[in-house]
């Protein structure tokens, strides 16, 4: 079962408190209905006694008395709330006399059952010179008063019921509006949980959630300034890690390859001054070792740093490599598009843009058995972004990235980039983006 929303339990309590009150209301008012209507019956019926009294008495001495019966329904006016008729028993005809007739229509029969009195008669014998002769019997009739009473109630719970439908609209859209920045707040944790730490819910009017919006702003900029630090730190890794390369790099050229250049000559004149052939042969394979140690360094050397890369412009640096391996495959077609204008990346990302094109580049044309591989280089706004396509193969499906993939994306995760890989039928993309230093503000 979905929960209720906080709205929509402030509008059920709204709903079940208005709902108590008009029942407490409506019976308050039936009950003071019913005693009102009991009183003017009671009144009625006492004022119906004096009338007839009084008719009676007038008619006394007027009429002959035989006829006082047969026209005291035509002289008796009938008040409210009762009936009235006449007994004559001479010749035992009750005659009613008629009453006014109602104005409006008469009230639902349960409604009458709620509020009416107990019918209340009285019969009010008729004595003529000490004869009687008949009688006027006095019933209570509350049917226009409850008439009346109906629509005075109804008009009045209509009322009341339209008053608390008008106030639960109101505070319900007064709850919306005083919970509408709960929303925003809301959406900018969304927005910080997917990474948008420039999100911000800004000043709120409600004084009660302004200390839970100024929380999350807070939180934003403390992650905000976390992820800087953080990036710096990783930057800093990237950046120090390629020092101690460049440096082992260093002390291979330095200290190596002078090593092996005299290893190279000493052999060369062994084999010269060798007395046998047999030394001569020894010396030639010496010079043959230090040969392969010298292509060993070189590889060493091309795999800890390119020895270009912080000397050279990373075009000029691109297109050599471009170049030279056109030439060591000739049956290939490398196009390198470098977009115009472009600024020069730091020394970490540099070589890292040109670690993503030797992988591409060496993962196509060795193994996907690409005939055309492209190598695209342009930035963004706020981005370096380069993609190196071929027209191979692909991966097969389930294969797991090789270690040298691996190793570039955790190099480019650490700069603050991002790396995807797609294949199929059509051939492999790898694209990258590394992210573009930010200039701050006052900087010249």
């Amino acid at each position: 079962m979905t929960p209720l929303s906080l709205t929509q339990r402030i509008l059920l309590v709204i709903l079940a408190v208005q709902a108590a009150l008009f029942a407490a209301l409506a019976v308050a008012s039936l009950e003071s209905v019913r005693r009102d209507i009991a009183t003017e019956s009671r009144l009625a019926v006492d004022t119906a006694r004096a009338l007839v009294l009084a008719t009676v008495g007038t008619m006394h001495g007027a009429v002959p008395p035989d006829r006082i019966m047969r026209l005291l329904p035509e002289r008796l006016v009938v008040p409210r709330h009762v009936a009235l008729g006449t007994v004559d028993i001479l010749d035992g005809v009750v005659r009613r006399v008629p009453g006014p007739v109602l104005a409006h229509a008469p009230a639902p029969r349960w409604f009458a059952g709620l509020v009416a009195p107990d019918l209340l008669e009285t019969r009010l014998p008729v004595v003529i010179g000490g004869r009687p002769r008949g009688y006027v019997f006095i019933a209570t009739d509350p049917g226009a008063e409850i008439a009346l009473a109906w629509r005075n109630l109804s008009s009045f719970l209509g009322l009341a019921a339209l008053a608390a439908l008008v106030q639960g609209v109101l505070i319900l859209l007064a709850t919306r509006q005083c919970l509408r920045p709960v929303a925003a707040i809301a959406s900018r944790l969304s927005d910080l949980r997917r990474g948008d730490l420039e999100a911000r819910v800004g000043p709120v009017p409600q004084r009660d959630l302004a200390p839970i919006a100024a929380g999350v702003d807070g939180l934003a900029q403390a992650l905000q300034r976390a992820q800087a630090d953080r990036a710096r730190l990783q930057r800093r890794v990237v950046t120090r890690g390629d020092e101690e390369r460049k440096a082992v790099a260093r002390d291979l050229h330095d200290e190596m390859g002078p090593c092996l250049f005299g290893l190279r000559v000493e052999a060369d004149a062994l084999r010269q001054a060798a007395p046998t052939p047999a030394v001569a042969a020894h010396a030639a394979s010496i010079a043959d070792i230090a040969e392969e140690i010298a292509r060993v360094n070189r590889a060493l050397l091309g795999d800890l740093r390119p020895a270009a890369i912080g000397q050279l412009p990373l075009a000029a640096v691109l297109g050599d490599y471009v170049a030279d391996l056109g030439r060591r495959f000739p049956d290939r077609n490398i196009d390198l598009d470098l977009a115009p204008g472009q600024p020069e990346p730091d020394e970490a990302t540099a070589l890292t843009l040109f670690r993503i094109v030797q992988e591409g580049t060496t993962n196509a044309l060795r193994h996907s058995g690409a005939g055309r591989v492209a190598v695209r280089l342009w930035t963004d706004p706020a981005h370096w972004r380069i993609t190196v396509a071929d027209d191979g193969r692909g991966m097969a499906p389930g294969s797991r990235e090789g270690t040298g993939l691996t190793g570039m994306r955790e190099r480019i995760t650490l700069l603050g980039g991002d790396l995807a890989l797609s294949s199929g039928a059509g051939g492999t993309t790898i694209a990258a983006s590394l992210p573009l230093p930010q200039i701050e503000e006052g900087s010249p």
